[in-house]
């Protein structure tokens, strides 16, 4: 199997692309990040438990500490996982459209990939995915909740379903767990083929730090812990996600504000485009016309996400500045469209 190339994003205009927080660490996290870098010893390597940094996100999670596995950013935990339960014709089962970095992990262990297909505009039908996924008979099921990059969100119900109705490990990528309603980790103590992954990356700002988390059971982890990169976590990054998750509560204002943004874009009525109902903090947007959205998008300097032969694209929600210039290229591509068909 060929190995799937993963495209990273651009770096350049008002970078909307990636789903990142559009606003930088406050300059008093800042300042106590900057001070506590005198006191890191250098010349040793960082804690390989990560054990102050587990119980912090322990502490914030409402899970024990040695249920959670720290690593540089979910993505490593993502390659690890598809490392462990998967090889060489062994299934992956995952939905299209999802995140590229599941074909990259799969393909480079030559697994094969099966995917679900969603549809961008209407909920997903969990019984038929079920049906679709059995029939597969995969080793290894894996999808985002929600969904990246629709938002499309599956509630617990939903989720214990689709746990219950496999044998294999389920992985629910969480990576914008704090934009939705509910996150799946209460499951965790009845299904035990669960785990989740997490990240602060998104909500809490340090995609820089590369952070991300890795929660099962208890018993899952006693087996898998071992087979983990030592050292995945240097000390900077270790001590920067401390200090963020001692100001956890901080970060919730600025969420609710993503959360109430996103939802005045939802509430609108477009003819010319359509809006996947998002539960986190990004909009996909679909048009018959989508080259012409993006070349208003990059008209504005307005870096945003944009797939290869498909007919929608991902825009995150930012500041409310950006938020504006967003409503405007919408608003111009609408009047546009509309005086086209008249």
């Amino acid at each position: 199997m060929k190995q799937v190339q993963y495209k990273v994003h651009t770096q350049q205009g008002v970078l909307l692309n990636a789903n990142e927080s559009s606003k930088n660490l406050s300059a008093a996290i800042r300042k106590e990040i900057q001070d506590a870098i005198f006191d890191i010893e250098f010349n040793r390597y960082p804690d390989d438990a990560c054990q102050k940094l587990c119980e912090a996100y322990g502490n914030w999670i409402q899970v024990p500490a040695d249920q959670i596995l720290a690593g540089n950013g979910s993505d490593q935990h993502l390659g690890f996982l598809i490392g462990t339960f998967l090889g060489k014709e062994k299934k992956l089962l995952t939905l299209a459209p999802d995140f590229g970095m599941y074909d990259y992990y799969a393909s480079s262990y030559e697994a094969q990939i099966v995917r679900y297909a969603l549809d961008p505009l209407q909920a997903m039908d969990v019984d038929a995915f079920i049906r679709f996924g059995k029939q597969e008979k995969p080793q290894l099921v894996l999808f985002s909740n929600p969904n990246n990059p629709t938002g499309q969100f599956l509630n617990n119900e939903q989720i214990e379903k689709i746990c219950k109705a496999f044998d294999c490990p389920v992985v629910i990528d969480e990576a914008y767990a704090e934009f939705a309603p509910d996150t799946c980790l209460s499951l965790l103590d009845i299904c035990p083929n669960l785990y989740v992954t997490r990240t602060l990356s998104k909500a809490f700002g340090l995609a820089g730090a590369r952070i991300g988390f890795l929660i099962t059971s208890k018993t899952n982890m006693e087996t898998i812990r071992g087979n983990h990169v030592p050292y995945s976590v240097n000390s900077l990054s270790m001590k920067a996600a401390e200090i963020v998750l001692a100001h956890a509560t901080e970060f919730k204002p600025e969420i609710e504000r993503i959360k109430k943004e996103r939802d005045v874009f939802l509430s609108k009525s477009y003819t010319s485009f359509s809006f996947s109902k998002s539960e986190a903090n990004f909009l996909l947007i679909q048009t018959p016309h989508i080259d012409k959205l993006l070349a208003l998008f990059a008209q504005k300097g307005l870096s945003i996400r944009s797939y290869q032969q498909k007919n929608y694209c991902r825009v995150t929600i930012g500041t409310t500045q950006e938020n504006q210039w967003i409503q405007e290229v919408l608003d111009a591509f609408e009047q546009e469209e509309t005086h086209a068909n008249q």
